[in-house]
């Protein structure tokens, strides 16, 4: 009896050491395993190198550990010595690297190099903030680093794809409001905008702006919005300016009116202005702040779409002396406004060929509107157009016709109207070729889109 509860007190504690001894090596082996590898907790570019042809990347890991970063690929390795748990490697673009990471135990650990490292290094657009007009369309920019030609791009997404839809590398505006697109650690805010429209051609149908139709803010975004296409098209550019005289005919939703000037910019330094019909500050004149700095007048200034005393005499137009009209743009005034904002500034000049010294038609080459110069292709986008005491610029060109942006009283104010090479002779004699003035073309187009 006794030898059976010594034989049971022997099988126990056997079966004990080796319940013990199982999870000692279970234990052992969980250490080991979890201490094989290096862990590596994040790889990222750190820059693109002058050369445009290497790359240097951070690699961290989860180690107090010193241990060695080596990136293979088929041709050579690169070595270097960890400092604090990451080391940086000085890579060559286009190769598919292989990285390990060694210590003193010379344990391992290989991953692809494509699978941490985002391939976008940045979003490549002029501005931080993106507007966007509803149902509008734009192509992705980003600078591209290309480490394993067969890896598909980084994904790019949008925070609302109710506002900001993208699919095949083009962002398309589905609703108004405010998103971000996003890349890895990289964003870019996108604004979405019904406060304008695509450039539509309106033959001259659209109503003109009510006095104080937009509030301060409205204003503001405006403005915002003129700038950034301009900025878009070149500033600076001949493109610019035709995006200027573009953004105020076609894709702002209301008709700037038709107004005589009234007087001039003083030439004393002093701002002062008799009255209207001329520009003065970039941007759209839709708030009063845009009249704080001008000190002393005679009628006026108001915003466009406000009444303003007529100091004119023009009666076949309704423009009698003392009457009220809505304040807006003459001829030489509108296109001074594209000029001014576009980053040119021609002084406070008159639409030209006549007898002044101090013309539009003198801020270029003047030449006769023949019917040779319109089949020779010199004419383009951003030229201006001429007859007697008045001045437009041309905005669009294709097979048939010529777009004209312009201000004119029977047209009811600032409008593109279109005329067929065949018959413009009939309204206007001249042209002004303008490459000396712009000197640069931008992104120009001959047709808005």
């Amino acid at each position: 009896m006794n030898n059976m509860k010594d034989f049971k007190r022997i099988i126990m504690l056997v079966l004990i050491s080796l319940l013990i001894l199982v999870l000692l090596i279970i234990s052992y082996a969980l250490y080991y395993k979890s201490n094989l590898f290096l862990n590596i907790s994040d790889i990222t570019v750190v820059k693109v190198n002058d050369d445009k042809t290497s790359f240097n990347i951070n690699i961290k890991g989860n180690s107090n550990e010193t241990f060695k970063c080596i990136a293979y690929n088929d041709i050579s390795n690169v070595e270097d010595s960890s400092n604090n748990d990451s080391c940086t490697l000085t890579l060559n673009i286009n190769k598919d690297y292989k990285i390990y990471l060694k210590n003193d135990h010379r344990k391992t650990k290989e991953v692809n190099l494509t699978d941490y490292v985002d391939n976008i290094l940045s979003f490549n657009f002029e501005e931080d903030i993106i507007y966007m007009v509803l149902g509008d369309e734009k192509s992705l920019k980003y600078d591209e680093l290309v480490i394993d030609k067969n890896k598909k791009l980084s994904k790019i997404t949008s925070s609302n794809e109710n506002i900001v839809s993208i699919s095949d590398g083009t962002m398309k505006a589905n609703s108004s409001g405010e998103c971000e697109i996003k890349t890895g650690n990289k964003s870019i805010k996108i604004i979405v905008t019904d406060i304008i429209e695509k450039p539509t051609y309106h033959e001259q149908k659209k109503e003109i702006v009510p006095c104080n139709q937009y509030n301060k803010s409205e204003a503001e975004l405006l403005d915002k919005l003129l700038a950034f296409k301009i900025n878009e098209s070149g500033y600076q550019t001949r493109a610019g300016a035709v995006e200027a005289a573009r953004f105020l005919t076609l894709e702002f939703k209301y008709r700037i009116p038709y107004f005589y000037e009234n007087g001039r910019v003083h030439p004393s330094g002093v701002h002062f202005a008799d009255g209207e019909g001329r520009y003065y500050k970039v941007g759209l004149y839709l708030d009063d702040s845009k009249k704080d700095d001008i000190i002393a007048s005679y009628r006026g200034p108001v915003i466009w779409g406000c009444p303003l005393t007529n100091l004119e005499p023009a009666p076949e137009y309704g423009y009698i002396v003392g009457a009220k009209k809505p304040n807006g743009l003459d001829c030489s005034g509108f296109i001074s406004w594209a000029l001014k904002n576009a980053g040119f500034d021609p002084g406070d000049i008159g639409a030209g060929d006549s007898a002044y010294p101090y013309q539009m038609t003198k801020l270029g080459e003047f030449v006769s509107l023949t019917p040779e110069l319109i089949k020779s292709g010199k004419i383009r986008t951003g030229d201006l157009i001429n007859y007697w005491g008045h001045i437009g610029m041309i905005i669009g060109i294709d097979e048939d016709n010529i777009y004209v942006a312009e201000s004119l009283p029977n047209l009811g104010g600032a409008v593109a109207k279109r005329y067929s090479k065949t018959n413009i002779r009939n309204t206007f004699t001249h042209v002004v070729l303008m490459d000396k003035y712009y000197e640069k073309d931008g992104n120009l187009t001959d047709m808005w889109s």
